[in-house]
């Protein structure tokens, strides 16, 4: 994953987002995809909630009263969203928040709108 954090540090003590954008490695992008897929984080939480059940069942066996269900809940807030999430530049943000932001959101829209899947 990118790490924009030097971007960020650089706009923040004053340096021009063009000069940023002119001086970017080649090999890094203005949008880094999400950490995780869909199947990861359902994966994720099936296995909190196989563990939360084993520990239920474990407190019915001793008599106990169970448990809150602690592990499927810190592993939805936890993971939740990761699926989508991705981390974009700090110039690139600079820009969508621009009064052009528009003409770069429209640019994307076109571009989803005609991508060929099958390739």
């Amino acid at each position: 994953m990118s790490d924009y954090s030097a971007v960020k540090k650089a706009l923040t003590d004053g340096a021009q987002p063009a000069m940023l954008c002119a001086t970017c490695p080649w090999d890094r992008t203005c949008i880094a995809p999400p950490t995780m897929t869909s199947a990861e984080i359902d994966a994720k939480m099936a296995e909190a909630a196989a563990q939360d059940d084993q520990k239920l069942a474990e407190a019915q066996t001793r008599g106990q009263q169970p448990a809150l269900p602690v592990g499927s809940l810190l592993t939805a807030l936890t993971y939740a969203g990761k699926d989508t999430s991705a981390q974009v530049c700090p110039v690139y943000a600079l820009r969508l928040r621009s009064s052009g932001g528009r003409r770069i959101a429209d640019t994307m829209k076109a571009a989803m709108q005609s991508w060929d899947d099958d390739q």
